[in-house]
C-alpha cells in the first residue's frame, strides 16, 4: 500500500453565468484581422506557437521556433533559427500591434531566445514558452517552458516531449528579458516529466476577475489512448517558484476538492483535444471562463466557457481557421488574447498558426449573449 495522499477541501462561492443553459453566447461574426509580426528588423521570417504576456506597460509575445534571415543582405539568405523567441508592444488594442520590437541579440541584431540553451545542449533540444503570470510588485515573469528534443525524422512532427518546466525572469529591463529554468525541490528542471497517461502543466495559467487572486490556476494535458485531456493545477501566487505548493484538482464541477498527488489530477469535464496550447481566460462580457483552442490540428477553433476554471467547459462555438495558405497546410496553436479584447469582451481577438505559412493569423470574434 502507497503512502497516504491528503485531499483538500475547497470552499468556494458559486459564480452564475450570464446565460442559461437554454441559451448559450453565440458568434455573430469572424474578420481576418492579418498576419502579425511580419515586417521586422530582427531578421525573423517565421513564428510558431503566440502567447501574450502583459507585463506592466508592455506585452511580451513569446513565439516557439523561428526561422532567421540575413537583416540587412538584400538578399536574405536563411542563417538559422532558434527554439523561442519574443516581441514587446505597448500596444493593447490590435490595430496598435502594428508598432513592436523583437528581443534581440545587439551583436548580430537578429532575434535571440530568450529562454537559452544551456552548455550541451545542442539544436535537437528545443525549450518552447508557454502559459506564463507577471509578479506587478517583484516586476518578475514567471514563464512555464516545454523541452522538447527532436528526433531526427524530419518534418512538421519531428518533436518528442520530455516534459515542462518553470522559469523565471526580472522584467525590469525588457529588452535584456533572459529567462531562468528554475530547479524542483527534487532538484530536477522538469517539474512535470511526460509518460503516456501522465500530465504536464503550464499550457495556459487563469486568474479570476479579482485584482490579487489567491490562486493562479495552471492548465494541464495529458495524452492518453491518442487523446488530449485537459487537468489543472492551482498556486498561490506568492508561491508560483515552489514546487511542493502546487494542489491539483481531483474532484468534480460539483464537488472540487483538490490533492497534492499530480496522479490523482481529475480530467476537467469539456476541455480536450487541445494540441498542448490554448487560453483561458476570465471574460467579463460572458460572464465566465472562456477557453479558446484549437481542435488538434483541424481547421477549427473551438469556443468554450464555464463558470469555473475547472469546468464543466460546455462548446459555445466552433470557428473556421480558413486562411489557409496552401492545399496541404494545417492550423493549429489557436488561442485568445484577451489584453486585446473590447467591449468589456464581446470582441476578442485569437491567432493561429499556419503550418506552411509560418506567421501568426489573428481573427476578430464578436460574441453575442
Amino acid at each position: 500500500m502507497g503512502p497516504l495522499v491528503p485531499v483538500i477541501g475547497l470552499t468556494f462561492a458559486v459564480i452564475a453565468l450570464a446565460w442559461p443553459a437554454s441559451a448559450p453566447p453565440r458568434v455573430v461574426s469572424v474578420e481576418n484581422a492579418g498576419l502579425l509580426f511580419t515586417d521586422n528588423p530582427a531578421g525573423v521570417s517565421g513564428v510558431d506557437a503566440g502567447y501574450s504576456l502583459p507585463i506592466g506597460k508592455e506585452t511580451l509575445w513569446l513565439f516557439g521556433d523561428a526561422f532567421l534571415l540575413h537583416p540587412t543582405d538584400p538578399a536574405k539568405p536563411y542563417v538559422g533559427g532558434v527554439s523561442n523567441a519574443a516581441l514587446l508592444t505597448s500596444a493593447r488594442t490590435a490595430s496598435g500591434l502594428r508598432r513592436y520590437r523583437f528581443v534581440t541579440d545587439p551583436a548580430t541584431g537578429l532575434a535571440r531566445q530568450v529562454i537559452p540553451n544551456l552548455p550541451g545542449e545542442g539544436n535537437e533540444t528545443r525549450l518552447w514558452p508557454a502559459g506564463g503570470w507577471y509578479d506587478t510588485q517583484a516586476r518578475r515573469v514567471y514563464l512555464y517552458w516545454a523541452r522538447i528534443r527532436t528526433t531526427g525524422g524530419g518534418g512538421p512532427f519531428d518533436f518528442r516531449l520530455e516534459g515542462h518546466g518553470l522559469a523565471a525572469a526580472d522584467a525590469s529591463k525588457p529588452d535584456l528579458i533572459r529567462f531562468e529554468r528554475l530547479i524542483t525541490q527534487r532538484g530536477d528542471e522538469l517539474w512535470w516529466p511526460y509518460a503516456e497517461g501522465k500530465a504536464v502543466f503550464g499550457a495556459a495559467v487563469v486568474k479570476g476577475p479579482e485584482a490579487r487572486p489567491r490562486y493562479l490556476y495552471v492548465v494541464g494535458v495529458e495524452e492518453r489512448q491518442g487523446k488530449k485531456i485537459g487537468k489543472l493545477a492551482r498556486v498561490p501566487p506568492q508561491h508560483i517558484a515552489k514546487s511542493g505548493a502546487y494542489e491539483y484538482f481531483s474532484g468534480s464541477p460539483d464537488d472540487p476538492s483538490w490533492s497534492v498527488d499530480p496522479a490523482l489530477a481529475a480530467d476537467i469535464a469539456g476541455l480536450a483535444d487541445f494540441p498542448s496550447e490554448l487560453s483561458v481566460a476570465y471574460n467579463r462580457y460572458l460572464g465566465g471562463y472562456l477557453a479558446v483552442h484549437s481542435v488538434g490540428i483541424a481547421d477549427r477553433i473551438r469556443l468554450s466557457l464555464s463558470a469555473h476554471p475547472w469546468g464543466p467547459y460546455r462548446q459555445i462555438a466552433e470557428i473556421g481557421a480558413p486562411h489557409r495558405a496552401f492545399e496541404k497546410a494545417f492550423c493549429y496553436a489557436g488561442k485568445e488574447h484577451p489584453e486585446l479584447a473590447e467591449r468589456g469582451g464581446r470582441i476578442i481577438y485569437i491567432t493561429y498558426v499556419d503550418s506552411q505559412r509560418y506567421w501568426l493569423q489573428m481573427l476578430r470574434v464578436t460574441l453575442e449573449l
